[in-house]
Protein backbone atom coordinates (compact mmCIF):
# COMPACT_ATOMS: atom_id res chain seq x y z
CA UNK A 1 0.00 0.00 0.00
CA UNK A 2 1.55 3.12 -1.23
CA UNK A 3 1.56 6.47 1.30
CA UNK A 4 -1.28 8.45 1.16
CA UNK A 5 -0.13 12.24 -1.02
CA UNK A 6 -0.84 14.85 0.24
CA UNK A 7 -2.57 17.65 -2.50
CA UNK A 8 -2.58 21.43 -1.90
CA UNK A 9 -5.79 23.88 -1.32
CA UNK A 10 -6.48 26.77 -2.89
CA UNK A 11 -5.68 28.65 -0.12
CA UNK A 12 -2.63 27.28 0.22
CA UNK A 13 -1.96 28.11 -3.66
CA UNK A 14 -2.90 31.51 -3.00
CA UNK A 15 -0.24 31.94 -0.08
CA UNK A 16 2.20 30.87 -2.19
CA UNK A 17 1.68 33.54 -4.79
CA UNK A 18 1.66 35.90 -2.32
CA UNK A 19 5.32 34.44 -0.70
CA UNK A 20 6.22 33.77 -4.45
CA UNK A 21 6.34 37.86 -4.46
CA UNK A 22 7.89 38.10 -1.52
CA UNK A 23 10.89 36.13 -2.63
CA UNK A 24 11.64 37.17 -6.17
CA UNK A 25 14.74 35.25 -6.89
CA UNK A 26 16.90 32.15 -5.30
CA UNK A 27 16.43 28.29 -4.57
CA UNK A 28 12.93 29.22 -2.58
CA UNK A 29 11.24 31.26 -5.24
CA UNK A 30 12.28 28.15 -7.87
CA UNK A 31 10.31 25.42 -5.06
CA UNK A 32 7.67 28.01 -4.74
CA UNK A 33 7.21 28.00 -8.45
CA UNK A 34 6.61 24.24 -8.76
CA UNK A 35 4.71 23.64 -5.81
CA UNK A 36 2.55 26.61 -7.63
CA UNK A 37 2.64 24.76 -10.86
CA UNK A 38 0.63 21.67 -8.88
CA UNK A 39 -2.81 23.92 -9.24
CA UNK A 40 -2.64 22.72 -13.25
CA UNK A 41 -0.32 19.84 -13.47
CA UNK A 42 -0.17 16.44 -11.83
CA UNK A 43 2.57 15.35 -9.61
CA UNK A 44 4.13 13.24 -12.44
CA UNK A 45 4.01 16.12 -14.77
CA UNK A 46 5.65 18.20 -12.26
CA UNK A 47 8.68 15.99 -11.43
CA UNK A 48 9.01 15.34 -15.48
CA UNK A 49 8.97 19.18 -16.38
CA UNK A 50 11.32 19.92 -13.53
CA UNK A 51 13.60 16.82 -13.68
CA UNK A 52 12.99 15.93 -9.50
CA UNK A 53 11.93 12.65 -7.79
CA UNK A 54 8.06 12.83 -6.72
CA UNK A 55 9.03 12.02 -3.08
CA UNK A 56 10.94 15.49 -3.04
CA UNK A 57 8.21 17.35 -4.25
CA UNK A 58 5.77 15.81 -1.16
CA UNK A 59 8.58 16.40 1.36
CA UNK A 60 8.34 20.25 0.06
CA UNK A 61 4.84 20.36 0.22
CA UNK A 62 4.90 18.63 3.92
CA UNK A 63 7.37 21.28 4.92
CA UNK A 64 5.62 24.31 3.42
CA UNK A 65 2.60 23.24 5.38
CA UNK A 66 4.19 23.04 8.46
CA UNK A 67 6.59 25.50 8.40
CA UNK A 68 5.92 28.05 5.38
CA UNK A 69 8.11 29.66 3.38
CA UNK A 70 11.09 29.33 6.14
CA UNK A 71 10.67 25.37 5.22
CA UNK A 72 11.68 25.38 1.82
CA UNK A 73 15.07 27.17 2.65
CA UNK A 74 17.72 25.05 2.63
CA UNK A 75 19.32 24.13 5.98
CA UNK A 76 22.98 24.30 6.38
CA UNK A 77 24.56 20.39 6.63
CA UNK A 78 26.23 19.16 9.59
CA UNK A 79 29.98 18.72 10.14
CA UNK A 80 32.00 16.11 11.68
CA UNK A 81 33.35 17.69 15.06
CA UNK A 82 37.19 17.88 15.61
CA UNK A 83 39.11 15.21 17.48
CA UNK A 84 41.46 17.80 18.92
CA UNK A 85 40.38 20.00 21.11
CA UNK A 86 42.73 23.68 21.79
CA UNK A 87 44.25 21.41 24.71
CA UNK A 88 45.45 18.75 23.12
CA UNK A 89 46.69 20.95 20.25
CA UNK A 90 48.92 23.06 23.18
CA UNK A 91 50.38 20.12 24.62
CA UNK A 92 51.32 18.69 20.75
CA UNK A 93 52.87 22.31 20.16
CA UNK A 94 54.88 22.38 23.67
CA UNK A 95 55.37 19.05 23.48
CA UNK A 96 57.53 19.24 20.03
CA UNK A 97 58.93 22.96 20.77
CA UNK A 98 60.42 21.00 23.78
CA UNK A 99 61.38 17.88 22.47
CA UNK A 100 59.59 15.95 25.61
CA UNK A 101 56.78 14.21 26.17
CA UNK A 102 53.87 14.71 28.53
CA UNK A 103 56.52 13.22 31.45
CA UNK A 104 59.53 15.28 30.27
CA UNK A 105 61.55 12.33 29.27
CA UNK A 106 63.13 13.86 25.87
CA UNK A 107 62.00 12.54 22.48
CA UNK A 108 62.34 12.66 18.89
CA UNK A 109 58.70 12.91 17.98
CA UNK A 110 57.79 11.03 15.33
CA UNK A 111 54.08 10.71 14.30
CA UNK A 112 53.68 7.58 15.66
CA UNK A 113 54.89 8.98 18.80
CA UNK A 114 52.88 11.79 18.90
CA UNK A 115 49.80 9.52 18.14
CA UNK A 116 50.82 7.13 20.70
CA UNK A 117 51.49 9.76 23.47
CA UNK A 118 47.87 11.52 22.65
CA UNK A 119 46.13 8.52 23.02
CA UNK A 120 48.13 7.66 26.56
CA UNK A 121 47.43 11.31 27.96
CA UNK A 122 44.26 11.75 26.51
CA UNK A 123 42.70 8.85 25.21
CA UNK A 124 41.99 10.16 21.46
CA UNK A 125 42.82 7.67 18.81
CA UNK A 126 44.08 9.96 15.92
CA UNK A 127 44.77 7.98 12.28
CA UNK A 128 48.74 9.15 10.81
CA UNK A 129 47.19 11.27 8.00
CA UNK A 130 44.69 12.69 10.30
CA UNK A 131 47.45 13.74 12.70
CA UNK A 132 49.57 14.87 9.96
CA UNK A 133 47.03 17.24 8.73
CA UNK A 134 46.23 19.04 12.12
CA UNK A 135 50.16 19.44 12.19
CA UNK A 136 50.45 21.13 9.02
CA UNK A 137 47.07 23.43 9.98
CA UNK A 138 48.41 24.21 13.36
CA UNK A 139 51.64 24.93 11.08
CA UNK A 140 54.06 22.81 12.78
CA UNK A 141 56.87 20.69 11.49
CA UNK A 142 59.61 18.39 13.69
CA UNK A 143 62.69 17.74 13.01
CA UNK A 144 63.74 14.24 12.31
CA UNK A 145 66.57 12.33 13.97
CA UNK A 146 69.70 11.73 11.95
CA UNK A 147 69.96 7.82 11.89
CA UNK A 148 72.43 6.44 14.34
CA UNK A 149 73.67 3.18 14.29
CA UNK A 150 72.95 0.28 17.04
CA UNK A 151 76.52 -0.28 17.92
CA UNK A 152 77.75 3.55 16.96
CA UNK A 153 79.33 5.19 20.89
CA UNK A 154 77.36 7.60 21.75
CA UNK A 155 80.12 9.72 23.26
CA UNK A 156 82.10 9.92 19.69
CA UNK A 157 79.30 10.97 18.19
CA UNK A 158 78.53 13.55 20.33
CA UNK A 159 82.05 14.74 19.96
CA UNK A 160 81.92 14.76 16.43
CA UNK A 161 78.86 17.45 16.67
CA UNK A 162 80.56 19.25 18.34
CA UNK A 163 83.28 19.43 16.55
CA UNK A 164 81.96 19.02 13.26
CA UNK A 165 82.83 22.25 11.61
CA UNK A 166 86.00 23.54 9.73
CA UNK A 167 88.19 25.31 10.23
CA UNK A 168 88.10 29.48 8.92
CA UNK A 169 90.41 30.88 6.37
Amino acid sequence: MGRPKQSMSASQFESIERDIAAFPNGSVFRKLMILHSFSWLTTEEVSKAHRINPRTLFRWINRYNKYGVKGLIDRPKGHKPAILNDEMKGSIVEWISTQKDSDGKPTHWTLDRLRGELERVYGVKISKSAMSVNLAKMKISFRRPRPTHVKGDKEKQADFKKNSRLPEG
